[in-house]
């Protein structure tokens, strides 16, 4: 990417912020605020991630993809895709508005007249309709036909509202029973059946249009598991929504709930939402997976629809997948805050001195790796394109550096008189030898 390569030292950089530190902070590279200005504003945005509707680019294809969430761009494009494939009465009226800004209500009416005539021609009443054909939530939806089933492990978390989304990651431990809720009370995600109720045995709709079958308990893990991952896709499309602090308290709180409470959710809560949910719509969701499956063999565009929703699912796990890799590596804290294994190899004598007549919270060494552990908190959580990957790395680096503190510590204590004191920890904590000149 030579649009991001410092023009004086020739080092290649991810992203422009980091350019224009080092061309900041950096004896041999340091240029003026102006010319620093202009350079960056010079560097054009990776062409492949450019939006069809409105040409607008972006540094990212996780941003594109937010883009096309939330704007007018990705709602236009959503609408166009369901008329293509199940006509104008599969549409919302928002979506309708968005393509046919100017004409939707008589759109919207003649919709209506199509279905009244086709109930009447069947001898059913003005109620029948009324039962039949609800407006909720601005959503032209007929109950009795079945539009898809997505298959277990293929739910589609963006059909939850952004605010909804907030909300549950900011439940605690609730978090994971309000996802439940929130996925399984969905009639396109009631994916799963009892073959007999009074087995343990349970059905669940497969991406092979088929069906698995596990025995209770592994079931209830297997939605465990299911929900966890959901969660986690649920951070990845809020994160713009909540400050580096709160990610990385959401990321905790659903790290707690995967480690720590299974069993007790299981026990207290899943056991009986699934059981209720048996209990109540086994035996409609039961016909109702059974006649998709059977629709998907006989109608080639149902199937295909079905797989482009499969792959944008497997899609937005990629995403999430790449949001959580750490972007910000140590070569380039390093530049920023220089090599450890360099700066405290030029003063091992002086560190290990200080620490035979120093208490150790006191010493060089201990509060060199706290200040610059500090510092790359302050970097990483100011940082405008650190990841959530680069956000949660920050605590699993400041548990690796309090261990390797604890082991010198003790190393030191049980150092006697001129005793040498070994400051290498494993190859990570190895510090480099200068030979006396």
């Amino acid at each position: 990417m030579s649009d991001r390569t410092c023009p004086k030292c020739k080092t290649v950089f991810k992203y422009p912020s980091l350019l224009k530190t080092h061309m900041k902070t950096v004896y041999h590279c340091i240029t003026s605020d102006d010319t620093i200005e202009k350079y960056i504003k010079s560097i054009k945005l990776d062409k492949k991630n450019i939006c069809d509707n409105c040409a607008q680019s972006f540094t990212r294809n996780s941003d594109l993809t937010r883009h096309k969430l939330k704007s007018k761009c990705g709602k236009l494009e959503i609408a166009k895709q369901i008329e293509k494939k199940d006509g104008l009465n599969k549409l919302t009226i928002e979506q309708l508005k968005l393509l046919y800004p100017n004409n939707y209500n008589s759109i919207l009416d003649n919709i209506k007249t199509q279905i009244t005539n086709i109930n009447s021609n069947s001898n059913n009443n003005i109620n029948t309709i009324n039962n039949n054909i609800m407006i909720t939530n601005n959503t032209i939806n007929n109950n009795t036909i079945i539009q898809h089933i997505n298959p277990f492990g293929f739910e589609d978390i963006r059909t939850i509202p952004i605010d909804e989304m907030k909300k549950i990651l900011n439940s605690g431990e609730e978090a994971g029973i309000q996802i439940i809720k929130a996925i399984y009370n969905k009639l396109e995600n009631k994916n799963f059946y009892k073959p007999n109720i009074s087995r343990s045995e349970v059905a669940c709709l497969n991406d092979n249009f088929n069906l698995t079958i596990y025995k209770s308990r592994e079931f209830c893990d297997a939605l465990f598991d299911r929900c966890i991952s959901l969660l986690h896709h649920m951070l990845y499309l809020c994160k713009d929504e909540f400050s580096k602090n709160n990610i990385k308290c959401i990321y905790s709180n659903i790290e707690y709930i995967e480690t720590t409470m299974r069993i007790e959710i299981y026990e207290k809560k899943l056991q009986n939402i699934v059981e209720t949910e048996f209990r109540n719509n086994n035996i409609d969701t039961k016909d109702r997976i059974k006649n998709f499956i059977k629709k998907l063999k006989e109608e080639s565009d149902v199937k295909d629809n079905l797989l482009l929703m499969i792959k944008n699912s497997i899609d937005l796990k990629d995403e999430k997948n790449e949001e959580y890799k750490t972007s910000i590596k140590n070569e380039e804290l390093n530049k920023l805050f220089g090599d450890p294994k360099v700066i405290l190899g030029l003063k091992k004598k002086e560190i290990i001195l200080n620490l035979r007549i120093s208490r150790f919270e006191d010493s060089y060494f201990y509060n060199y790796w706290k200040d610059r552990l500090q510092n790359i908190k302050d970097y990483i959580m100011n940082h405008k394109e650190s990841t959530i990957g680069d956000v949660i790395n920050i605590s699993k680096e400041e548990n690796k550096i309090n261990s390797m503190l604890e082991i010198i510590r003790l190393r030191s204590e049980h150092a006697r008189g001129q005793d040498y004191i070994d400051l290498n920890v494993n190859d990570e904590f190895k510090i480099d030898e200068f030979k006396d000149k």
